[in-house]
């Protein structure tokens, strides 16, 4: 297949707002990268500036080595998979598939022997002569998908291809998805809001914002080695909790301190602060590093507000301070409105953040991952 290299990609819309701003990425042969966020952070923006559908402003766009900003689309050598599909209702599903060849003047018998294999890759092999409207949804998306394949481009694009689907076959689809990644070794990129859909597709993820790119990362490092506060409540489900705590020195300890708790630091969770010089930090915990626990043990106990029961487990919020944490809890013993529990964190799993600039201050060593696209964000 390719790589891929965006060198200060933007795009400007009028003279003040910016969809995509100063894009910087490498994605490697084989590859299979997923841009995140939220609505308008602009990776379909950046998606459509590589494909040739949106006019760059900024920056170039360079596959293999070679310079293709300006070129047209068709002369690019990517295919694209939308989120509407855009699968031709008029064609079976063997010309939709066939139709990109023949305007590439393939013989015919190649182009038979293309879509052939091509629908058994994608498993509807037995739906060639039926038309889009005979078709389920995830049936029209493999024919999409299909169509993309088989002109072999060097880069395939999807943008939230999975989104129209219902929640059992989006699951579904995106195993199946990450299964034809695999064979056909595909240099990828993929559009999509849904944190779940990236964390098990990805090899990296591009975390955007604003226009901007936050971090990148493997689903490992923008989970466990977040960049920022952003970062952090963006990725996870329920997302971090963050509080604010003081930050004191008592007989030569670091204390975090909350009006519901203090927590004392050892000398390597407090390490990352030598040179700190505010007095507040931002405190950052994932729900599954909350646990509830015997009173002695606790460093803080608070009254239920609620009980979200998830089958394997159960989600049980607290409120501290106006603010509403949520912690991941065994399914048994249950739990009830009202009931006072007692909890502790995770010392080694805390996340503490700039009050101001809200950058990850202590990165995790101990899961060695320290990666340069990490250290670039700090």
């Amino acid at each position: 297949m390719a790589e891929l290299e965006l060198i200060g990609l933007s795009k400007r819309y009028g003279k003040k707002v910016w969809g995509a701003r100063d894009i910087n990425l490498k994605v490697n042969d084989k590859e299979f990268i997923v841009f995140l966020g939220p609505s308008g952070c602009g990776k379909t923006t950046t998606l459509r500036m590589i494909a040739g559908l949106e006019e760059v402003t900024e920056g170039k766009v360079l596959l293999d080595g070679k310079d293709i900003t300006y070129l047209p689309p068709r002369f690019r050598d990517v295919s694209m998979v939308f989120q509407s599909y855009a699968v031709w209702p008029h064609m079976t599903v063997y010309d939709n598939i066939a139709f990109p060849l023949r305007m590439k003047k393939i013989p015919k018998d190649e182009i038979d022997k293309i879509v052939r294999e091509v629908t058994k890759l994608v498993n509807i092999h037995e739906y060639i002569e039926r038309y889009p409207r005979q078709l389920s949804g995830g049936q029209r998306q493999r024919v999409a998908l299909a169509r993309a394949i088989a002109v072999k481009p060097k880069i395939f694009l999807m943008d939230e291809p999975l989104s129209n689907l219902d929640a059992k076959l989006r699951v579904r689809m995106r195993t199946e998805l990450k299964a034809i990644h695999h064979k056909t070794e595909a240099t990828t990129i993929f559009v999509t809001h849904d944190q779940s859909e990236a964390m098990s597709m990805a090899d990296r993820i591009v975390v955007m914002r604003a226009g901007r790119i936050e971090q990148i990362g493997t689903p490992d490092e923008v989970y466990h080695n977040s960049a920022n506060v952003f970062v952090a409540g963006f990725i996870g489900t329920p997302p971090t909790n963050f509080l604010t705590v003081e930050l004191k020195r008592e007989k030569g300890k670091l204390l975090l301190v909350h009006p519901h708790f203090k927590i004392e630091l050892s000398n390597e969770l407090a390490l990352p602060l030598n040179g700190y010089n505010k007095d507040k930090l931002i405190l950052g915990v994932r729900p599954e590093n909350m646990k509830i626990v015997k009173k002695d043990d606790a460093t803080l106990s608070e009254e239920v507000l609620v009980v979200e029961p998830q089958g394997s487990h159960q989600i049980i919020a607290i409120e501290i301070e106006g603010k509403i944490i949520k912690i991941v809890a065994p399914s048994f013993p249950r739990y009830s409105s009202g009931e006072t529990i007692h909890i502790s964190f995770d010392l080694k799993r805390l996340m503490l953040f700039d009050i101001e600039t809200e950058k990850r201050l202590n990165p995790f060593k101990d899961l060695g991952l320290d990666s340069e696209d990490f250290k670039k964000q700090e």
